[in-house]
């Protein structure tokens, strides 16, 4: 039986993964890989808790172009995009685009957790084609 209202740590989200059919594998004392696909693309995640949140988490996500126009381009959707979209954001880390979700630890319930996967394979699935594309657009 899935516990919940209890301090979250790494027993509880495989308990949740599992919980939700989510296969996934230990890669160390922090991270928990998974990956899903969906009707386009087909995504790896990791699950990292640290004691206040726990991140779920694409990276690399898409890769920035080097055109410096290009790069503009993207970061101006991924703003709109942070402004449209909810519970998941757009980040950038080094040379990627980063879609994560964050959730806090405390008093964190399995729904609250599966919405938050819920949101980060919608989001993935609806902008994954459209940031390519503005990656890779040659002018």
């Amino acid at each position: 039986m899935l516990r919940t209202s209890v301090a979250v740590d790494d027993t509880l989200l495989e308990e949740m993964l599992a919980a939700d059919n989510w296969p996934f594998e230990r890669l160390d004392d922090n991270f928990l890989s998974d990956g899903f696909t969906t009707e386009k693309e087909q995504f790896r995640f990791f699950v990292r808790l640290t004691e206040n949140w726990v991140y779920l988490t694409i990276i690399p996500f898409v890769t920035l172009p080097d055109e410096e126009h290009r790069l503009l381009e993207v970061f101006r959707r991924l703003l709109e995009l942070n402004r449209e979209i909810t519970l998941a954001k757009f980040a950038i880390d080094k040379r990627d685009v980063v879609l994560t979700v964050e959730l806090p630890t405390e008093s964190l319930q399995p729904s609250q957790f599966k919405d938050g996967l819920d949101a980060l394979s919608f989001y993935a699935n609806k902008h994954h084609a459209e940031l390519v594309e503005l990656s890779t657009l040659f002018s």
